[in-house]
């Protein structure tokens, strides 16, 4: 695999996952999830309001990466809800 490759697609959801599964014990780590969509809401807006609608390739890389972390926190907040729900 590519470097480049693992650094833009690989990594956001690693890093997503390994930020919730520090967090999985607090109460309230869904709002960690909740600011990473927040952010990646904003750089996909940011994205919209380019001067070339959104041609800029570094911006559109960091919506992408961002929307990646989010989809990593989530899918760990998910399963930390699951099995939190399956032991009681």
């Amino acid at each position: 695999m590519n470097s480049t490759v693992f650094t833009v697609f690989v990594l956001p959801y690693f890093i997503g996952i390994m930020i919730r599964l520090i967090f999985i014990k607090w109460k309230k780590g869904y709002i960690l999830t909740g600011a990473f969509a927040a952010l990646s809401v904003i750089a996909w807006i940011w994205t919209k309001h380019l001067t070339n609608h959104g041609v800029d390739g570094t911006v559109m890389l960091w919506a992408l990466m961002m929307t990646e972390l989010t989809v990593g926190a989530l899918i760990t907040g998910v399963i930390g809800f699951l099995i939190k729900k399956l032991k009681r």
